[in-house]
C-alpha cells in the first residue's frame, strides 16, 4: 500500500481586496502636524483608500490603512498627485492637501454622489466645501472664476485677483476654478488630460491650468456642499519661506499666461512685475508684507522677483537650482 504523501495541501489564495470606489491622494511636503490631524480624522472604509505621496521623505510609520508612496524625489504638488493617481485603484480621485481634513460624513457624501454613476459624463468632478477651524466658509478663495489675462497682469501690480462668491452657492453649481485643496475628479478624466502639468513646479497655478483644460474639454465641475472639509490654508507656505514663495508664484503666473494666453501677455506681465516690485520697494518702509519676517527679507524677495522677471526666470541662481524639476527616479 503506497505511503501517504507528507506534503501539506497548498493553502487557498487569499481573496483579492475589494477595489475602492474612491482614492484620496495626499501630497506631503514638510507638513507632518497637519497630516497627522488628517489621518486622525480619517475613518477607514474599504470604499475609500488613502494614498500619501511623501515628497519630503520625512514621514515615519503611518497608520495601517494608509498606502505610503515614496516617489524617490520631490516631484512638486502636480507631479506628486500624478504619481498618486498612477497608483490609485478607484474610479474617482480625491486630491487632498495635508491641511484639509474631512468632517463627519464628508466622504460618505462624496460616495453617495458617485455611487451609482448617476452623474452625467459631462460632470468631471465634485467640489467639496472648505471651511476654517471656526466654521467660516472659504468660498471666496476656493470657488473662483477662471482668471483672464488682464486680471493676472493686474496681480503683478498687487491689484486684487478675481474672487469667488461672498456666500456659498447652491449645490450643483458649476465651478470654473476650484482650489485643489480638496477636489474630487474622475480618474479617467485626469488620465485623458494627462493629469496636472508638473512644469508648474513645485506648486501654484497647476490647479488653474487643469481647470482651464477641463473647461476646454467641455467638462464641468459641480459644487457639493454636503461634503465639508476643514482647511488650514497653506500649511507648506511657511516652510518654503516668503522669498521663494513669491519668486515661484510669479514665475508660474507668467508660465500660465504664456501657455494659455500667448507670449505677448507673458512679456507684459514680466514688465509690470518689475514695476510692481519697484513700487512695493518704495512703500516697504511704511508697510512690511505679512508673510515676511523682516523688511530686509521682504526687500531681498522683491529684488529676486525683479531679477527673475528680467532674466526670464533664470536668476537668481539659488532659486533656479532650488526649484529645478528633479529627474524621475530610476525604476
Amino acid at each position: 500500500m503506497p505511503e501517504a504523501s507528507a506534503t501539506a495541501p497548498p493553502k487557498a489564495a487569499a481573496p483579492p481586496m475589494p477595489r475602492p470606489r474612491l482614492s484620496a491622494v495626499v501630497v506631503h511636503w514638510r507638513d507632518e502636524v497637519h497630516l497627522q490631524q488628517l489621518l486622525a480624522a480619517w475613518r477607514p472604509d474599504p470604499r475609500c483608500e488613502l494614498l500619501v505621496v511623501d515628497n519630503s521623505r520625512t514621514l515615519g510609520e503611518l497608520e495601517p490603512f494608509v498606502r505610503y508612496l515614496d516617489p524617490g524625489a520631490n516631484l512638486g504638488f502636480g507631479g506628486g498627485v500624478n504619481h498618486g493617481v498612477a497608483a490609485a485603484r478607484g474610479d474617482w480621485v480625491l486630491v487632498l492637501n495635508p491641511d484639509a481634513r474631512p468632517q463627519e460624513g464628508a466622504l460618505e457624501a462624496l460616495l453617495l454622489a458617485v455611487q451609482d454613476d448617476d452623474l452625467p459624463e459631462e460632470v468631471g468632478g465634485l467640489v467639496p466645501a472648505l471651511h476654517g477651524e471656526r466654521g467660516d466658509g472659504q468660498q471666496s478663495w476656493q470657488l473662483q472664476p477662471l482668471p483672464s489675462a488682464a486680471n493676472l497682469v493686474a496681480q503683478t501690480l498687487f491689484l486684487a485677483a478675481a474672487r469667488g462668491p461672498k456666500t456659498p452657492p447652491p449645490a450643483g453649481t458649476a465651478i470654473e476654478q476650484p482650489a485643489a485643496a480638496a477636489l474630487l475628479l474622475r480618474r479617467s478624466l485626469m488620465q485623458s488630460l494627462g493629469g496636472f502639468d508638473d512644469g508648474f513646479y513645485p506648486a501654484w497655478f497647476e490647479d488653474v491650468d487643469l481647470a482651464r483644460r477641463i473647461q476646454r474639454a467641455g467638462v464641468v465641475l459641480r459644487y457639493e456642499p454636503a461634503a465639508r472639509f476643514v482647511h488650514a490654508m497653506g500649511g507648506s507656505v511657511p516652510q518654503l519661506g516668503y522669498g521663494p514663495f513669491l519668486w515661484v508664484y510669479y514665475r508660474n503666473l507668467c508660465r500660465y499666461l504664456g501657455k494659455h494666453h500667448g507670449r505677448g501677455w507673458q512679456r507684459l506681465a514680466r514688465c509690470t512685475l518689475v514695476l510692481g516690485m519697484g513700487l512695493r520697494m518704495v512703500l516697504l518702509p511704511l508697510r512690511r508684507p505679512r508673510r515676511a519676517t523682516s523688511r530686509g527679507q521682504a526687500a531681498k524677495a522683491l529684488l529676486d522677483v525683479m531679477a527673475g522677471a528680467l532674466s526670464s526666470w533664470r536668476r537668481p541662481t539659488v532659486h533656479v537650482e532650488s526649484f529645478r524639476r528633479p529627474r524621475a527616479p530610476v525604476p
